[in-house]
């Protein structure tokens, strides 16, 4: 009566961009995009006035669906509880769908039409939110160097620092930040760390910030040029996840009764939108490291 799953785990982007409820299948938000100026004044001159300018972003709800068909003698004489874990398996498929698109989305119906960080910060529209490495010397992720992760640091605007984190893929986290963080030290790397603190390890967190790891980013370590290998910023600031509905789950032993079969079906509504993520001259509240 016990199952063996062996899966990577999903559910970052709905954990960390903004989770916005939706009354309705739109949803319009007010976003800010410039401030009041405050001037010197002569005596007896005019105020030049200024303005708090908004536009919008548009969020629009769409299905995720999941269909199953189990033959009914399955059903009746599998060992294990398939109800419960065709919901285990149904929850796990719509993360992944939502982490998918939400991160390397490409704007395909494949992704429901979303375009995810890692393909919209990469645009030349919003070029200051980018960090390159070297191309021919920094393309993988064994080759990323410390200041590759520190000059992220530096480009993050402060008011999206107080809740940054990076955002990795796994393969990307061993290869490159945990490679970093455990150089041994002596004399071939004064400064470095003692034998014993290499062996003990320590918890996944990098230049003083949690890192998230994130199974849907960039994973290979050949040849990466022109991917993003990390994330680093307040992804609440940087995407929103619009809810309309949760997940429903409905059987039915009527669809496929020819078959001696019964539906399973599961559906939800929600919205995948990137909405900040910087401009040519200013830097968004993610920043991305990208291979050269």
């Amino acid at each position: 009566n016990e199952i063996i799953r062996l899966v990577e785990e999903y559910g970052v982007y709905p954990q960390f961009a903004r989770r916005i409820p939706m009354n309705s299948d739109t949803l319009v938000i007010a976003r800010r995009t410039g401030g009041l100026a405050a001037r010197p004044v002569g005596e007896n001159a005019e105020v030049l006035t200024s303005d708090v300018t908004f536009d919008n972003v548009e969020l629009n709800a769409k299905i995720w669906g999941v269909a199953n068909r189990t033959p009914n003698s399955l059903l009746e004489d599998s060992v294990i509880d398939l109800a419960d874990l065709m919901a285990v398996e149904i929850a796990q498929a719509f993360a992944e769908a939502v982490d998918n698109a939400g991160f390397v989305g490409d704007g395909t119906s494949a992704y429901h039409g979303v375009e995810g960080i890692t393909k919209k910060i990469v645009k030349a529209a919003h070029s200051a939110s980018v960090v390159t490495t070297t191309n021919g010397t920094e393309d993988t992720y064994g080759e990323l160097t410390m200041k590759n992760f520190t000059d992220m640091v530096a480009k993050l605007p402060t008011y999206a620092r107080r809740s940054a984190r990076f955002f990795i893929s796994p393969a990307g986290w061993g290869s490159a930040m945990l490679r970093l963080a455990m150089l041994p030290g002596g004399a071939s790397g004064p400064g470095g760390n003692s034998s014993s603190d290499v062996a003990a390890g320590f918890g996944e967190r990098f230049l003083g910030y949690p890192v998230t790891l994130v199974s849907s980013m960039h994973s290979s370590l050949d040849d990466s040029s022109g991917e993003v290998a990390c994330l680093f910023g307040d992804l609440s600031q940087a995407a929103v996840y619009g809810e309309r509905r949760a997940i429903q789950i409905r059987t039915s032993a009527d669809r496929w009764m020819e078959y001696d079969q019964t539906l399973t079906f599961a559906s939800t509504r929600n919205a995948i939108v990137v909405s900040d993520v910087g401009s040519t001259t200013k830097a968004g509240p993610v920043v991305a490291l990208k291979f050269g």
